[in-house]
């Protein structure tokens, strides 16, 4: 029975257009994270990926389709899967089985199962505009069969690397919606999810690169008021160093939670 079910999700899966996909195809960009060299946390990461699925629902119920629920062991499959994408940037894993093979290591089978993967973008926000405007990848999106997802994101390098996997089976009652962060906007905060941390650098970085080439602000105005770490009326490299710094000085224990108060 699982053989058949898994040819049936194959031939599904290449009907889509998926499985084999090219970089390009893809939509992925050059990859670059930004114009700095930056580690983003291991938490950092795993705020990306649920934010990846709240998006995702977001999608869908924009089409009048079912959420799909976060199920923990394809979360983890999805991570692993990120972590292998980041040596070989194909739906074959690394040692040449199929990206479906991954399901096996955590106990799962399934009805009907899907990936997408991509590479170089930067933000949640950024990697889901890239799937959605690609047809294989925005039809597993959007797919009203499918019941379960799981995210995993990878860093190597200055690059992300991101995975979706879906899945149909049956019900599991460790299944959860992924919800959305509560955001709050304070100095250095331009992300709103409570913290000051590379991911918001990034943001300024981003910000005073669009402005240096003449560009168009990728900021809204709280957030610009909120970058703007030395008050002195502009966004530039120093905000984003302070920023930075701040950062450090929390991962090493700081206690001062206000980066003005602590410049």
């Amino acid at each position: 029975m699982k053989k058949m079910l898994s040819i049936m999700a194959a031939a599904v899966i290449a009907a889509a257009g998926i499985t084999g996909v090219s970089a390009q195809a893809a939509g992925v960009s050059a990859p670059t994270l930004t114009e700095h060299s930056m580690t983003i946390s291991a938490s950092e990461l795993s705020d990306y990926a649920n934010e990846v699925a709240v998006i995702v629902n977001k999608e869908r119920s924009a089409k009048g389709l079912k959420p799909l629920r976060v199920l923990p062991k394809l979360q983890s499959a999805a991570q692993v899967r990120a972590e292998e994408i980041t040596q070989v940037f194909d739906h074959q894993r690394p040692d040449g089985t199929s990206c479906f093979s991954v399901i096996e290591q955590f106990g799962l089978d399934y009805y009907y199962i899907g990936e997408n993967i991509a590479a170089g973008q930067s933000s949640p926000e950024r990697v889901m505009n890239a799937w959605m405007n690609s047809e294989g990848h925005r039809k597993n999106i959007l797919d009203p069969d499918f019941m379960y997802i799981g995210v995993g994101v990878a860093q190597k390098g200055n690059t992300l690397y991101w995975s979706q996997i879906f899945l149909k089976y049956n019900e599991f009652s460790e299944a959860y919606i992924p919800k959305e962060k509560e955001k709050t906007m304070s100095y250095g905060d331009l992300d709103s999810d409570g913290k000051v941390d590379s991911r918001d650098a990034s943001k300024i970085l981003v910000e005073y690169a669009a402005a240096s080439s003449g560009g168009s602000s990728k900021l809204s105005s709280d957030q610009r008021e909120c970058a703007d770490i030395d008050s002195n009326g502009k966004i530039d490299s120093k905000d984003a160093s302070y920023v930075l710094g701040f950062y450090s000085y929390l991962s090493a224990g700081g206690g001062e939670t206000d980066i003005k108060k602590w410049l």
